[in-house]
């Protein structure tokens, strides 16, 4: 539910910025503002509490937006996520912006796991492959867990490729348990 919800305000921001021609900047302030709520807890309990009003989150927004520099266009739309109630899925409506924007610029992120840090080359071949399965420009999003043991599994959005050493054993497993 709240990942329709962050798409609607997410795509209409998209139409907003590519209207006003101001994408980049737009994408940028997003993500400033996540980042800035992410890191600060006071923040992120200011935003979830039901006990302060839309017009006190309101003030923070434009205290925060006023640091950061963001755009007019911007901090209005923060603020309608907060008069709405939804300022509290900023980081969900952020995701869902950026995702709505590689797709209309026929990119793709690619989140990629592996169980230790890649080589460039290797990197660029992981790109090479997924730009050629999926016809788009793949952006890698990289990231290690020794639980994959070797190999690597990558995401593009609800589309899974899993190579990884700990997928090939419990597929085996399978077999021979039938």
């Amino acid at each position: 539910m709240i990942k329709i919800v962050a798409k609607r305000y997410a795509k209409a921001l998209v139409e907003l910025a590519h209207e006003k021609k101001i994408v980049d900047q737009t994408k940028a302030d997003l993500a400033a503002f996540a980042a800035a709520v992410d890191g600060q807890a006071s923040l992120q309990k200011l935003f979830s509490s039901p006990a302060f009003t839309p017009d006190a989150k309101k003030m923070v927004i434009a205290e925060l937006s006023a640091k950061l520099g963001l755009q007019k266009t911007t901090k209005r739309f923060i603020e309608l996520l907060a008069e709405t109630g939804r300022i509290r899925y900023v980081r969900e409506v952020c995701a869902a912006f950026e995702e709505i924007l590689a797709e209309r610029q026929n990119r793709a992120i690619a989140r990629v796991t592996t169980a230790s840090d890649l080589a460039p080359a290797e990197t660029a071949e992981i790109k090479k492959k997924l730009e050629g399965i999926t016809g788009k420009q793949v952006e890698i999003d990289g990231k290690v867990d020794a639980a994959v043991i070797g190999g690597a599994h990558a995401q593009i959005g609800s589309v899974v490729y899993d190579g990884t050493i700990r997928n090939q054993l419990s597929k085996m497993r399978d077999r021979l348990m039938r």
